[in-house]
């Protein structure tokens, strides 16, 4: 074997330069990065409390926006839903006033209406006439209407009374639709 190898590495001074520089370099960019973020951090600090309440107001500003929308939103959702149970009533319901405009073209001209009642099931006219032959025409309309099963279910006469004093006949029939 030979006794003359040396396995270090020989340093010349060039060497020696270069591995300064860098060690210099390593020690700019490490005071730079901590100055940085130390300038970085001031700065922040400084606008923190130089601007606390600033963007506190600013944040209720805007959370008070945004609750004054959702209340609007929820009034809008009830008065949505409240349209759209109208409208399934609506649907379901009957439309009286053409049954009202239909039993009405049947009264004569000789006789006058005093009380009109109607809903969903039935209706109760009530009415006066100068003469016998107004009623039955009236009654007569009515019990035609009652036989086609247009309007009228059935027909019934709760009650026919002359009024001596006024010299009038009354009527009151009930109807079921």
């Amino acid at each position: 074997m030979s006794t003359d190898i040396n396995f270090l590495l020989k340093t010349d001074e060039e060497s020696l330069k270069r591995r300064k520089r860098i060690k210099i370099l390593n020690a700019i960019a490490i005071i730079s990065l901590i100055i940085v973020v130390s300038i970085s951090l001031g700065i922040f600090v400084l606008i923190q409390a130089a601007n606390p309440l600033s963007i506190k107001n600013e944040q209720n500003v805007v959370l008070g926006k945004i609750s004054q929308f959702q209340t609007r939103q929820a009034k809008l959702f009830a008065v949505n839903d409240r349209i759209e149970n109208i409208d399934k009533i609506l649907k379901i319901r009957k439309d009286l006033s053409n049954t009202m405009n239909e039993l009405l073209a049947k009264v004569p001209s000789g006789m006058s209406i005093n009380d009109f009642e109607i809903d969903d099931k039935s209706v109760i006219i009530s009415g006066r006439s100068n003469s016998l032959y107004a009623i039955g025409e009236f009654i007569n309309n009515l019990s035609n209407m009652a036989y086609q099963k247009g309007i009228i279910k059935s027909l019934t006469l709760n009650s026919l009374s002359l009024d001596l004093s006024s010299n009038t006949y009354q009527v009151s029939i009930k109807s079921d639709l």
